[in-house]
Formats: structure tokens, C-alpha cells, sequence
């Protein structure tokens, strides 16, 4: 539990006194503390392979990284390492920029909002993985069809977080800032886009593991590269070193494609701090 600073009035103002540890040594704490939970993760992983758990169920650490150190120099995985990217970036890029668009769309005209809303939200109910292979049928088995059930899982998450943060600007801030003189254009700025921008990256940051997930389901189904391809193929071989190698990897890409959206929230959101 984060130490409460406390208060001082002073000048008629609040003042947080800055107490506790530094924020630098807390850092490294957290730091020291993920590790820790990892490596215990790893150890036990390691003792129960081959033990209390057949090898070719959940293999073991040490051949998961000789497989990724000798796939690291592999131009067949970079090839799937590549086709994956490729589909989760524009199926992500293509469902957030719809979503956005029209949840600001539908947020900002109230009665178009109150009309298609419960429509979008029975659409929204069908699981969308059940869907795959109307978007193999439609978008064929290449990496069309692949890109089309990412967007399509990340248009309704986005959407969804868009439209909720205009449907609840606070009124009485635009009220104000009207009254102030402020215009049509001003009011957007200071007051609509600080109330959509958290829920915005908040959809952003979790629709990147929703379109792997989309990627990697219609990679299952049918395609013939990709790491869903090599991980279904390293199962059907009885290759588990191969299987988890590539969940590391899946794993990787959404963990940095979280991070570098993570940047950008920091930046965009300064206003917080």
C-alpha cells in the first residue's frame, strides 16, 4: 500500500509534503519484485517438467530458450515473426481508427447514439471468433482474412470505450466554459477530449491482446505462415519447446505493442500528473 503523504496548509493552499521512500528505490522494488515472481515462476516450471507433468505437455525452460536461441537465426520464423506483425498492426490500426471514429460519431449526435446503440451491442454479443470463418469466406486465407477479425474484435472494444467517455462528459464544465466565451472548438479541447482520452487509450492499450487474439484464431483455422501456423504445426509434431517458443514470442509482441501505446498515454495524458 503506497504511503500517504501528508498535508500542510500553507498560504491558505494544500501542500503535500514529500515523504516516504523515493520514488527511484520504490521503482526498483516493483522492478525486483516482477523478477522474482518470474523466476519462481520459471523454477517451478523447471521442477515440475517431466516430473509431476509429462514433458510433452509443458516441456521446460531451458529447451524453450535453446528453441528460441536457435529460431533467433531462423529466416523461415523471422518470415512468421513478420506475417503476425503485419496482421495484428493493421487489423489493431484499422479496428481503432473505425472505433474511434464512430464512438466520437454516435457520442457527439445523441439521437443517432440512442438509435444504433443497442443494435451494435447485439452485434457486439456474438463471440467474434465464431465469426472467423465468414472472414475466411469473405476475405479469402490470406492475411485478409486475419486482419479482418482483428479490426473487427478492436472496432467494438474502442467504440464502446469512445462512445461511454462522450456520453459522459460533465455538462456543467462545457456549461461553464460557454459561459466563459469559450468556442465550439475550445470546449472540445480543454473539456470532451480530456473526458474520452483515458477510456481512448484504456480500449487502445487492451485491444493489442484482443487483435492477437483475433490474429492467432484465424491463423488456426487455415493459413500456412505465421506463428499461430508454427504453433499449430510444432503441436500436431509433438514439438512443445516449439509450441511455448512461439507463446513467448506472441507474448513479446504484445507486451512491446502495449508499452509503445503506453508511451503515448503518458505523453497525451501529462494533464493528470
Amino acid at each position: 500500500m503506497a504511503v500517504e503523504e501528508p498535508l500542510q496548509m500553507r498560504r491558505g493552499r494544500v501542500v503535500r509534503q514529500k515523504t516516504g521512500r523515493p520514488r527511484g528505490r520504490h521503482g526498483m522494488l516493483v522492478l525486483a519484485g516482477q523478477l522474482g515472481v518470474v523466476l519462481l515462476i520459471l523454477l517451478c516450471w523447471q521442477l515440475i517438467s517431466g516430473r509431476w507433468i509429462d514433458y510433452f505437455l509443458i516441456s521446460n525452460p531451458i529447451d524453450v530458450i535453446a528453441k528460441l536461441v536457435e529460431v533467433s537465426g531462423d529466416s523461415e520464423m523471422h518470415h512468421h515473426i513478420l506475417i503476425t506483425g503485419q496482421e495484428l498492426v493493421l487489423g489493431w490500426s484499422l479496428g481503432a481508427a473505425c472505433g474511434a471514429v464512430l464512438g466520437w460519431a454516435l457520442g457527439a449526435v445523441k439521437i443517432v447514439g440512442e438509435i444504433l446503440e443497442p443494435i451494435l451491442n447485439a452485434i457486439n454479443g456474438i463471440p467474434k471468433v465464431a465469426l472467423a470463418p465468414m472472414m475466411l469466406l469473405w476475405f479469402g486465407l490470406g492475411i485478409g482474412s486475419k486482419i479482418a477479425i482483428a479490426s473487427m474484435i478492436v472496432f467494438f472494444l474502442v467504440f464502446f470505450n469512445v462512445y461511454s467517455g462522450m456520453r459522459n462528459v460533465p455538462q456543467p464544465l462545457v456549461e461553464v466554459a460557454r459561459a466563459m466565451g469559450g468556442s465550439r472548438l475550445y470546449v472540445v479541447r480543454k473539456v470532451v477530449v480530456p473526458s474520452v482520452a483515458v477510456p481512448l487509450f484504456a480500449g487502445l492499450k487492451a485491444g493489442v491482446s484482443f487483435a492477437m487474439i483475433g490474429v492467432i484464431a484465424g491463423e488456426f483455422i487455415s493459413a500456412d505462415e505465421g506463428l499461430g501456423y508454427y504453433s499449430m504445426t510444432s503441436t500436431q509434431q509433438f514439438d512443445p519447446a516449439g509450441l511455448f517458443a512461439a507463446l513467448v514470442i506472441i507474448v513479446a509482441m504484445v507486451v512491446l505493442g502495449s508499452a509503445l501505446i503506453g508511451v503515448f498515454e503518458k505523453r497525451a495524458l501529462k494533464w493528470q500528473n
